[in-house]
Parts: structure tokens; sequence; C-alpha cells
């Protein structure tokens, strides 16, 4: 199943609807529409790339932290003016909670797949995360969970620093705290104090954790799409090989691998929690041990969905097929060695690193060999690209931002 595969006369099939079109909702409606399948889109951030896609119409809808009862509304009726039921593809934290969580008022009028919803609240919450991994015999990084600051000040000096300060909802707590990243690294009990006395007032909850020692090339992926049945249609597995910011951040450069053990380890977590749907369980090795921790779980799309569809395994497709009743057939052989590339977020993650003495510019410029995959960039559907890099603006003023990171 590639990126080619058509589906028929998009008439007489049940619209997908793709549930924020960031990085990672562009990536599914390009999937989707590219087999010929009608795709809407909702955000309620008019300023996201997938309102430029060929691929699908978008438009604002409420939000679904802020306004959930007023979206299960507009969703509803957006689904009477339909033939049939709609296929939900979520594709952040905020809208795979919210659909969970309103389950009951959406399954009569649309079609999608979910794990349990305590599996769905372990995904965001990572303090559950944890929890499902140590029932599935797992590791993860030493954790404490404050309640109060006078628990803050019982644990303070039994910390191993520098740790990291991280949400138990990231949704959240980019909310609070925009543009501080996944989390906190604190270097003190003074500096941990401190921010949990800016923590605390917000409502958030966050979590204290040793740090897994090791580069981001040790982060190992493993992506399913489980039926609901229980059947295995789909399993892949990638690494990231830089990351931004490059010690706690995202993806700029990954990678698909064939790793049998790996994938295997994702598999029977997946299976000992009855997952269903779509699922991305992530560890990092550490190297202090040498063993693989667990750093998070997704069953939503990710700004890096098209490294599996490049590679040979579409989800979102998949994903579409199963729901629209297509019995699509179990699709487990991909190519290793492909590379997904954000440019200008590797372009910042490379210049930290060579400041650092870690990377050399010969070895970035290697690196980027087999990257068939990129974040925003699609030859047939330019204008996500173009709005992404402001009309090449972004572009121009990269080498300048990079220099001001001195």
């Amino acid at each position: 199943m590639g990126t080619g595969t058509r589906t028929g006369n998009s008439r007489n099939q049940p619209t997908a609807f793709v549930l924020n079109v960031s990085l990672a909702g562009l990536g599914a409606m390009r999937s989707l529409g590219r087999a010929g399948i009608p795709v809407k889109g909702f955000d309620p951030d008019v300023g996201h790339v997938g309102f430029s896609s060929r691929y699908g119409a978008a438009a604002q809808c409420p939000h679904p932290v802020k306004e959930p009862d007023l979206l299960v509304e507009f969703l509803l009726e957006q689904a009477r003016q339909l033939d049939e039921p709609a296929i939900l593809s979520p594709a952040s934290d905020a809208f795979v909670l919210f659909m969970s969580r309103h389950r009951e008022d959406l399954k009569d009028h649309f079609r999608f797949i979910l794990p349990s919803p305590d599996v769905v609240e372990a995904s965001v919450d990572k303090r559950k995360l944890y929890e499902l991994a140590e029932r599935a015999g797992l590791s993860y990084a030493a954790t404490h969970y404050p309640d109060d600051m006078a628990d803050v000040h019982r644990f303070k000096h039994d910390l191993e620093y520098p740790a990291y300060i991280k949400p138990y909802y990231s949704h959240l707590w980019q909310i609070a705290f925009p543009g501080a990243g996944k989390g906190i690294k604190v270097f003190s009990a003074e500096e941990l104090v401190a921010s949990f006395e800016r923590i605390f007032p917000t409502g958030n909850q966050a979590m204290v954790q040793s740090i897994i020692a090791g580069p981001a090339s040790n982060i190992r992926s493993v992506r399913v799409y489980i039926k609901q049945g229980g059947e295995v249609l789909a399993a892949f597995t990638n690494r990231k090989i830089r990351q931004f910011p490059t010690e706690f951040g995202r993806a700029v450069l990954a990678e698909s691998i064939h790793d049998p053990d790996l994938c295997e380890m994702g598999l029977r977590f997946f299976r000992d929690i009855n997952y269903r749907g779509f699922g991305l369980i992530e560890f990092k090795r550490d190297d202090r041990d040498n063993v693989l921790k667990v750093t998070d779980l997704n069953p939503r799309w990710l700004k890096t969905v098209n490294l599996a569809t490049d590679a040979g395994i579409d989800f979102p497709l998949l994903h579409y097929l199963d729901l629209a009743g297509r019995d699509p057939q179990p699709q487990m052989e991909f190519k290793a060695g492909v590379r997904w590339l954000d440019a200008i977020g590797d372009a910042a993650s490379a210049w930290t690193l060579y400041r650092a003495g870690e990377l050399s510019p010969w070895s970035w410029a290697r690196s980027w060999g087999g990257v068939r995959s990129h974040a925003v960039f699609a030859r047939d559907d330019l204008k996500p690209f173009l709005k992404e890099y402001d009309y090449g603006r972004r572009l121009a003023r990269a080498p300048l931002n990079l220099i001001r990171r001195r």
C-alpha cells in the first residue's frame, strides 16, 4: 500500500475528518487525499499549514480543550451534512483526548477507533503512562510526583542533578508555558523549588525525572495499527537521529530501521494493555545501563507520520480503509534507511551540536543522505511549504537566526 494507491470514486466513500491540521494532520491529509478520499480538516488555529493543502478542505472549529461542548455540536452539524458517517482521524493530544471523553456523543455519528479510555488518558498523562509501563514490565526513568510544595521540599535533596520537570499533560503545559518546550531542566534544588513555585499556581501537574543518558539517536519508536478484533495490521520501527531542542525536543531528522527485538517489545506492550487503533510507543536507551526506557505513548498522528508512508506503510490510509470496511491486508514490510527531515529544525539542531563540538559540517551534510521524506515539502502540494516558510523569508532569515544563537 503506497502513496499512489487510489480507493475509487470519492463520491462513494466516507469523508475523512482530520482533527488538527498542523504538520501531523497535513501528513494525514496528503495520504488520504492522494488516494482520492474526500478530506475535511478541522482546527481552531487557522495559521496551521493544512489550511493551505490541496488535499483537503480545512475549516476553523471550536477548541477541543477550551470549548469541548461547542466542538461536539460543531462536528454533529458537519455530520448531518453527509450521507454516511465520516471517519475521525485525530492528529493532536487535545483532539484525541476530546474524542475519548466524548465517545458516547460521537459514536452514533462517526466511525473511529480508539484504545480504552484509561489508555487514552495514559497517553496524555505521563504518570499514568509510567504506571502502565510498570504493569507491562517495562523500564522508565526514576520519577517523583509532587502534589504540593511540601512534597518538593521533601525530596529536593534526594535528586541527582540535573533533573527534568515534565508535565502530566503536555497540551495544557503548552497553554500555560508557551515556548517552554517539553519541560524544564533544573540544575539544583533551588531551581527545582523556583520552578514549581511557577508551575503549581497554573494548575498544571508535573513530575520530576532523572535524565536518561545518551544522545537523540538512542531514541527508538514502534508504530502499530491494531484492528478492533485485535489483529495487528501494521508495525513499523524508526529512530531519531537529531531533535530540537537537542536534549529534550521533537524529531528533526529520523530514519526507518529494522529492529525485530524493538518491534516485539512494542507489540508485547500494546497486547498487554489490549490496545486498539494506531499507536506509537517511544523508548530511549540509557547509556548508563543500556536499558530501553519508555518515554512516550501516542494514539494519534505525529509530524513524522509520512516517514512510515514513504518507507512503505501508509498508516492514515490503512486506518481509513479499516474503518471504511475495506478489509485491508496486513502491511508489515517496509524499507529501512529512509530518512525524514525538518530542514529548518535540523539546521538549528546541527548548529547547536557544532558549537558543542559534537557534529562537523561534513557529518551534518552526509546525514542528509537517504532523505526521502519531508516535514512540509511536497512537490505535488507546495502551498503548505511556502506558507510554513513564509514564502522564502523564513529560509532567508535562518542563517541570521543561527548566528544569534551563539
